[in-house]
């Protein structure tokens, strides 16, 4: 009888991949496999042949140990997240559907020529230095007023970066941010003015005048957002509900020696 139930469990198991070819397995679908039954070596097997996305967080394994998932399956369920974000280091939001996108960083440019906010236009007496995206608009757009956010940073310093070995490649441009920094308080949250004549967005990154000067975003400017930790290097952002416009998220951080920080992390709210 026994061989009989694990045999229906596994022929069900084999419609359930068959019938989802390209899933990816969740909280959600490992609770639904202890509730049809599967036995811990069938869903650890789904896993192990699957691509993932998991919530590690300390509620979300909560919620599923009172669900009936085994200590085997949560300690799998923890390793694959580490593997899982290791490679994907970057700042993503959650769409409508629910699937993470990643947020494609923008370059500044200057009035006449490409410069780093630091290098941009200023006038002689109480000049306001500003750095300038392209566009009106950023290509990562999100419909709705409170997005969550995932940061996700390098938890290993022993990798060698990207950055020394692959100048040209989207991958080390990209990388950087997330080595040096190890939380998203490094980051502040910022809103464009946009200059629809000019075609381009803007924010105020310093102040001079004859006798004092600063760098950096001013804490007036900075917007409020919370931070939860997922995992030692993942954390979820939650901004306060944003109004219709354009958005970034600088980093305030240290910069590497050779790398000037010429990009921002932009989203339009719509």
């Amino acid at each position: 009888m026994k061989s009989v139930k694990n045999l229906l469990l596994t022929l069900t198991l084999s419609a359930f991949t068959f019938g989802a070819a390209q899933e990816t397995i969740t909280n959600e679908s490992v609770v639904q496999m202890v509730e049809l039954g599967f036995d811990d070596y069938m869903i650890i097997d789904k896993i192990n042949t699957s691509d993932v996305k998991f919530d590690a967080s300390i509620t979300a394994l909560g919620a599923m140990k009172n669900a009936g998932v085994s200590s085997e399956v949560l300690s799998l369920i923890m390793d694959k997240s580490k593997q899982n974000t290791m490679s994907k280091t970057g700042i993503y939001y959650t769409d409508v559907s629910g699937e993470d996108k990643l947020v494609q960083p923008s370059v500044f440019s200057g009035a006449n020529s490409n410069q780093v906010a630091q290098k941009l236009v200023s006038g002689l007496i109480n000049a306001k230095q500003k750095a300038q995206l392209p566009k009106t608009q950023s290509n990562n757009v999100i419909r709705q007023s409170q997005p969550e956010f995932t940061f996700i940073f390098d938890p290993s310093v022993t990798q060698v970066d990207n950055m020394q070995n692959n100048q040209g490649s989207d991958a080390g441009i990209f990388n950087w941010w997330f080595r040096m920094a190890s939380n998203p308080n490094e980051f502040v949250l910022v809103k464009l003015t946009v200059k629809e004549k000019k075609n381009l967005r803007e924010v105020i990154t310093g102040k001079s005048s004859w006798i004092t000067s600063s760098s950096g975003i001013d804490p007036k400017y900075a917007l409020n957002f919370a931070i939860e930790e997922i995992e030692g290097n993942k954390f979820k952002v939650t901004p306060d509900s944003l109004e219709p416009g354009e958005y970034c998220f600088i980093y305030q951080g240290q910069v590497p020696q050779g790398r000037e920080n010429q990009s921002v992390f932009d989203f339009s709210i719509q």
